[in-house]
């Protein structure tokens, strides 16, 4: 089965040969999660523009996927190969590589823009980093189930809005993940007279929005340049997902594994496309919906923060550091978690009870002979409280 490695293997044709397309897309998504830091031929200028295959050829590979999910993706080296001897990558530039964590504000933003030549000039693609292995990057995650605006998203608008300033010509916006998050929301939020230069947006299993960010979310020409591409199992893809603009792609792994972008499946300059989410993300998104509807925004604030706090007693700031000493953090949390005070306690173990009952009916119910496994195409908007449900 092809993914995005055989592609750039396969695909020698430039982009003034053969247009952008939405794989070229996910290939650039990827290249968000690359440490550019490590990079001994980075420019010292942001500004500065460097080769794709220099990056690639002149740094240690380990150093560049270090604490993504690359890391430890089997295809990872053969993606970085098939990149370097890419004839469609060869001319592909790098430039704006911006890097933020901050735990005190709970931010996680990586970006960095992708030049290419086209028939008539020069394009770019401002492709936005996914969550990494962070406990803030995982944190700020979560924190959209409850907050209209998370510190990234306003990274993302103030970070496009300063490239198109700096260069010319047609602008694409993309990510993987929270990525594709965050290139929706730049796309939605920057101003008119960069919004005209924009085209095309790519969302690659990225959670939609608690609210609207503007009314462009309901424009036609907006929507003409939405591309959200979601897996046959995808979960992140469809958090707070209320809209039927979305397409599903085939992808070679089963259940959650199916969101690393290697197991996604290509025909040509485009994906291999299905009619339908898989049962398994039907169930486990009507579930989580219902879930969301359920509980207040005070509540879904109140059970992450606790969750989170619980981990971080750990003192590990990642999940790579939680696994590295695992079962000492794992007491460590469960010792925490027992000092938690009883109305707490209570309310974490009653939030958790509900999602765990809610999954089960809804097993239930779609085990029944006459149980439709399609997501409604249209969903009402997420309410401000109990009661406000379907």
């Amino acid at each position: 089965m092809r993914n995005i490695v055989a592609y750039m293997a396969e695909e020698q044709r430039t982009f003034a040969e053969s247009p952008f397309n939405p794989v070229d897309s996910l290939v650039f998504s990827t290249l968000a999660y690359l440490n550019y830091e490590a990079s001994p031929c980075l420019p010292p200028s942001p500004a500065g523009r460097v080769l794709l295959h220099d990056v690639v050829m002149l740094s240690d590979w380990d150093a560049l996927s270090f604490g993504s999910w690359m890391e430890d993706a089997k295809d990872t080296s053969s993606f970085l190969r098939a990149l370097s001897s890419s004839r469609r990558m060869r001319d592909v530039r790098v430039a704006f590589y911006a890097n933020e964590v901050s735990e005190a504000v709970e931010k996680q933003f990586s970006a960095v823009t992708l030049s290419f030549p086209v028939t008539q000039g020069e394009a770019f693609y401002l492709a936005f980093r996914g969550t990494d292995g962070s406990f803030a990057g995982w944190k700020e995650d979560f924190n959209l189930c409850f907050k209209k605006v998370v510190p990234s998203q306003r990274a993302a608008l103030a970070y496009a809005s300063g490239v198109a300033s700096a260069v010319g010509g047609a602008l694409f916006l993309g990510g993987h993940s929270k990525g594709g998050n965050l290139a929706e929301y730049a796309a939605l939020t920057v101003d008119e007279a960069v919004f005209k230069r924009v085209a095309g947006v790519f969302n690659h299993d990225g959670p939609s929005f608690l609210e609207d960010p503007s009314p462009r979310i309901d424009e036609e020409r907006f929507c003409r340049l939405l591309h959200k591409t979601v897996p046959e199992s995808s979960a992140f893809g469809m958090i707070l997902e209320r809209r039927a603009d979305y397409r599903v792609v085939a992808a070679s792994a089963l259940s959650v594994f199916q969101h690393e972008p290697f197991t996604w499946q290509t025909e040509g300059a485009d994906f291999v496309y299905q009619g339908a989410l898989n049962p398994s993300a039907v169930l486990f998104d009507a579930a989580l919906d219902a879930w969301l509807r359920g509980r207040t925004p005070e509540e879904r604030e109140r059970f992450i923060d606790t969750v989170f706090e619980l981990l971080c007693s750990t003192e590990a700031a990642s999940w790579g550091e939680f696994q590295d000493k695992l079962f000492a953090n794992a007491r460590q949390l469960l010792g925490s978690a027992t000092q938690l005070d009883a109305e707490t306690k209570r309310f974490v173990w009653q939030t958790v009870a509900a999602l765990g009952g809610i999954l089960k009916d809804e097993t239930i119910r779609r085990l029944k002979p006459a149980a439709r496994l399609r997501l409604p195409r249209v969903r009402a908007r997420y309410g401000q409280g109990k009661g406000s449900g379907e």
